[in-house]
């Protein structure tokens, strides 16, 4: 089985819909990927090049849209 991308749980429908019952931004579970893709990199000595929180997922995107 594959792993999802950062990217392709900000596109996955399934975890939209979850996001959305939750009342849980998109920018803000970005940035929480973000910032969990960040820590472990470091605890395993990877050097990681500094890139905005939420790349993909614009702060203003609604996710009732979906």
């Amino acid at each position: 089985m594959n792993e999802m991308t950062a990217s392709d749980m900000l596109r996955d429908p399934l975890i939209r819909q979850m996001l959305r019952a939750d009342r849980i931004s998109l920018a803000s579970f970005a940035t929480l990927l973000d910032t969990a893709s960040r820590r472990q990199a470091r605890r395993a000595g990877e050097s990681v090049p500094p890139q905005p929180a939420a790349p993909q997922a614009r702060s203003s995107e609604a996710l009732s849209s979906v």
